[in-house]
């Protein structure tokens, strides 16, 4: 599979249409009842992912069994979920202006409030959008967990923003920490909120049967 560049059109940097529901299937068995005492995010080691959970998350989300599989295990497929995905969550035609409001914008409250605004623009693809909403709140959650799943914001910002952006998409001159914060503005904020499709947004149609 191809990814994303700055030049490609819309329909190339859209995440395949079953990518949301696998993520939401993710997400709802790693936030099983006692998954706030899982230390999830605090260490980042070598993936532990099976190949065949993520092959069955690919061809029917809604059928996979993920509560058979630990929590670690869960984490760590998700992580590898997003890197094998064809091009970043965040296209290209929306990055400038990220970047720009990170570099201006000096509270975290306020620049996740204006980053919620620009990703709601009907540049960003329905399944993209659904896909960050799903992980920006569950790792809005991990910030709040209370127990030994708890980690910063910014810790999870740095573990994951390779796997939202895809640096090699982009631009090697911007500071590495505007990333850092865009994302963690948003998890800061809560994370993105549900949206009815837009005109001229795509609107993809997915979710679990």
């Amino acid at each position: 599979m191809t990814g994303c560049g700055l030049g490609d059109s819309l329909e190339q940097c859209t995440v395949p249409d079953q990518a949301p529901a696998a993520v939401l299937r993710l997400i709802e068995a790693l936030e099983r009842p006692g998954w706030e005492n899982e230390p999830l995010y605090r260490t980042l080691l070598a993936s532990s992912a099976p190949l065949d959970l993520q092959q069955a998350l690919d061809t029917d989300p809604a059928a996979v069994d993920c509560e058979q599989y630990d929590l670690a295990v869960l984490a760590d497929t998700l992580r590898a979920y997003l890197q094998e995905l064809p091009c970043p969550i965040i296209p290209s035609v929306l990055y400038s202006e990220l970047v720009y409001t990170a570099q201006e914008t000096a509270s975290l409250e306020d620049c996740g409030q204006q980053l919620k605004r620009i990703l709601d623009s009907p540049s960003m693809p329905q399944s993209n959008h659904q896909l960050l909403v799903y992980l920006t709140r569950h790792l809005s959650k991990v910030t709040q967990s209370g127990g030994a799943a708890q980690a910063s914001a910014r810790f999870l910002a740095q573990a994951y923003i390779e796997l939202v952006f895809k640096h090699s998409h982009f631009g090697t001159d911007v500071n590495p920490d505007h990333h850092v914060k865009i994302l963690e503005a948003l998890i800061v904020v809560g994370g993105l909120t549900e949206m009815q499709a837009a005109p001229g947004r795509q609107d993809l149609h997915f979710g679990l049967v």
